[in-house]
């Protein structure tokens, strides 16, 4: 009886970790295709206005100081992974040129052009887009450090009051709890690596994510002591 316990949990974890393989395979091919998306279909007018808007919405959610650090740094970041790197001089304004050359294959380079600039053109503004929304979040992140830590307290004190309770059932809240934050998680990776739409709301999605990431690992903490 033990041995057979012992290959049901064997199975269990082995048909767990293939769920998980494929979740995360389906999340990674989506992402590539939302990135190759963005920039062989958006318009490079429009993808630059959307990229405008967003910049301008996050000055009315974080303030003038803050929103001057993220546009610095943003630009700090482009400017090294894009520029500075010679990718642009080497890459992007090579394949971007006109050209006269009779050449089949250069007139057909040539026919092919404005897809070519389209695409030269989105590559740089995803590149900004991403870097903008990463440091948007750290930004969020630093603003939001005395919650976090406030959380991270009421947790601890949580978790040693119910060392001395009896009752209830914490082990399935605790896998409800890391549901949460898994989803929230993959929520913040998809919103990295898609267009937005309506900038306004999208520039606290960085400030609605960690605050409930914060109130979840309060929580999961809460329940450790039961768990164990």
């Amino acid at each position: 009886m033990i041995y057979e316990n012992d290959s049901e949990d064997l199975y269990k974890d082995k048909s767990g970790e293939q769920n998980r393989k494929k979740e995360y395979s389906k999340l990674f091919i989506f992402i590539l295709f939302a990135l190759a998306a963005q920039v062989l279909a958006l318009n490079p007018t429009s993808f630059n206005r959307m990229l405008e808007n967003e910049v301008k919405a996050s000055y009315k959610a974080i303030g003038e100081k803050n929103w001057l650090n993220l546009t610095d740094a943003s630009y700090r970041h482009y400017n090294t992974i894009i520029v500075r790197s010679g990718f642009k001089q080497y890459f992007l304004d090579k394949v971007n040129r006109d050209t006269d050359d009779k050449n089949p294959l250069a007139r057909l380079t040539a026919k092919l052009l404005p897809l070519v600039k389209r695409v030269t053109n989105n590559i740089q503004t995803l590149t900004y887009q991403i870097l903008h929304r990463a440091n948007l979040l750290m930004i969020w992140l630093y603003i939001l450090v005395p919650f976090a830590l406030a959380q991270l307290v009421i947790g601890v004190y949580s978790w040693r009051i119910r060392a001395y309770t009896f009752g209830n059932k914490t082990k399935t809240r605790m896998l409800v709890i890391k549901k949460l934050i898994k989803s929230i998680l993959v929520g913040v990776i998809v919103y990295f690596a898609l267009p937005n739409f309506y900038p306004t709301a999208g520039a606290y999605i960085p400030f609605i994510a960690l605050l409930f990431a914060s109130f979840l690992t309060s929580r999961y903490i809460a329940t450790l002591q039961k768990h164990i």
